[in-house]
């Protein structure tokens, strides 16, 4: 039972963290953020911050990989009915809703100098994903011509393109709509490579 209740514990302070850093990207930008606003925020002391991060980057990419987790859950949970027979990424469009959910702290970040840092290691994440869904899932091979690393580079770098369009003032777009202009303009080239390699 004491276990039980340090682990409460421990998830309720680390939740307090993660939402304290999420309203002062809001408020202030992430690269202006200090610990000593994380700990006030949060309400606890800054031994009990260290017991659980490092610094604010630790607890950044705390926050990044809850969220990759809640997207593989999302793609875990749809089944073979759910998906149509075109050719597609399956966690864009959950990632696109998280963005919708919390566009003012996306405006916040995406296309922002004190955002670099949080862009870049959802960058990261998206690539994890997108990588893991071309080689297990999408009919593309790599080619001398273009390597699958490029096509995930692609796909990453175009996804937050329309995501930093997004939040520039075009949210009028639903996470739907953007979802379908991310794929007509991804996986026209990546149908173009498989149709390419199939020739060869």
């Amino acid at each position: 039972m004491a276990d039980k209740k340090e682990d409460r514990r421990i998830q309720r302070t680390r939740s307090m963290l993660h939402e304290a850093l999420m309203d002062l990207i809001v408020e202030k930008g992430y690269a202006a953020i200090t610990i000593q606003d994380l700990i006030d925020r949060a309400n606890i002391g800054r031994s009990t911050f260290y017991a659980h991060f490092t610094d604010k980057e630790e607890l950044l990419l705390d926050n990044i990989n809850q969220l990759k987790a809640f997207l593989v859950e999302q793609i875990d949970k749809r089944t073979a009915a759910d998906r149509t027979e075109a050719v597609r990424f399956e966690f864009s469009l959950a990632l696109l809703q998280h963005v919708q959910s919390h566009k003012l702290m996306y405006r916040a970040t995406v296309g922002k100098p004190s955002g670099t840092i949080v862009v870049h290691h959802i960058q990261q994440m998206i690539a994890e994903l997108a990588r893991d869904e071309i080689t297990d899932r999408l009919p593309f091979e790599g080619t001398a011509f273009i390597p699958r690393d490029v096509v995930v580079e692609f796909a990453v770098n175009t996804l937050v393109t329309l995501v930093n369009w997004w939040m520039r003032g075009n949210t009028h777009h639903s996470a739907i709509e953007v979802d379908q202009m991310f794929h007509q303009l991804i996986l026209s080239g990546i149908k173009q490579q498989r149709e390419h390699t199939l020739t060869e």
